[in-house]
């Protein structure tokens, strides 16, 4: 985390990019024991985590989702309950 002007604790760029790499393996994880989930998912769609229990993390994956889609790119919003021995829990999605 790092200090922005105001004083405010903000995720580096580093950091979030780490903490999505764990969500994402786990997410593999996940479909590889849940395969109805991966029908869920349109092809080309733009995947973004949102898990409950990193609320920064979420947030910034929210506001970044429409300014990484490509034009009539559908989004897949993964909410996720939490996470243990990266392993996925109380997962739902919501395609946009």
């Amino acid at each position: 985390m790092t200090n922005d002007r105001g004083g405010v604790m903000r995720m580096a760029t580093q950091e979030m990019f780490e903490r999505n790499r764990r969500l994402s393996t786990a997410f593999d994880l996940y479909l590889l024991d849940h395969p109805d989930i991966a029908d869920q998912i349109p092809d080309g769609a733009l995947v973004v985590f949102v898990p409950a229990f990193d609320k920064e993390l979420a947030r910034r994956n929210r506001a970044l989702a429409p300014k990484s889609r490509a034009p009539g790119q559908a989004i897949v919003y993964v909410h996720v309950n939490r996470m243990v021995a990266s392993r996925l829990q109380g997962l739902t999605l919501t395609v946009a």
